[in-house]
């Protein structure tokens, strides 16, 4: 079912700095900026192999991201991982009896598809799992 390491999403309390740290110390420059500002964060994106890995910064204090950072500092967030055919096993991970996140799978503000389980099904972890590549 699981294809590869989607994408690993750090929070940082400045993307800025942190594309300064990758381009000194990895000669990486962002693939993609974007200001998610519904959600209420910014972002840097990096593509490693199949992986993306990026990097939020929130931009307003009353969303899960800001609070989290506050309490840990800079983090991951979490890992999503690859699956083909989201909608089946959307239904699959429903029909095992997982508390899913929403009645179907969504769409990313990047383009891909994803669908979560909620931490209190999956012993306390929080698993995100992602359909596609990102467009736009």
């Amino acid at each position: 079912m699981l294809t590869k390491v989607h994408h690993v999403t750090y929070i940082v309390e400045s993307i800025e700095d942190m594309a300064d740290y990758m381009e000194k110390n990895f000669g990486m420059k962002p693939t993609r900026t974007d200001e998610i500002t519904d959600r209420g964060y910014k972002s840097i994106m990096y593509h490693i192999g199949e992986t993306m890995v990026d990097f939020f910064e929130p931009t307003r204090d009353d969303t899960a991201m800001a609070h989290q950072l506050k309490e840990q500092g800079p983090c991951v967030a979490h890992v999503a991982w690859g699956v083909d055919g989201i909608d089946q096993v959307f239904d699959d991970l429903k029909g095992k009896g997982n508390d899913m996140r929403g009645a179907a799978p969504t769409f990313s503000p990047f383009g891909y598809r994803t669908l979560s389980i909620e931490p209190g099904s999956s012993h306390g972890i929080y698993f995100q799992l992602a359909e596609g590549d990102v467009t736009g």
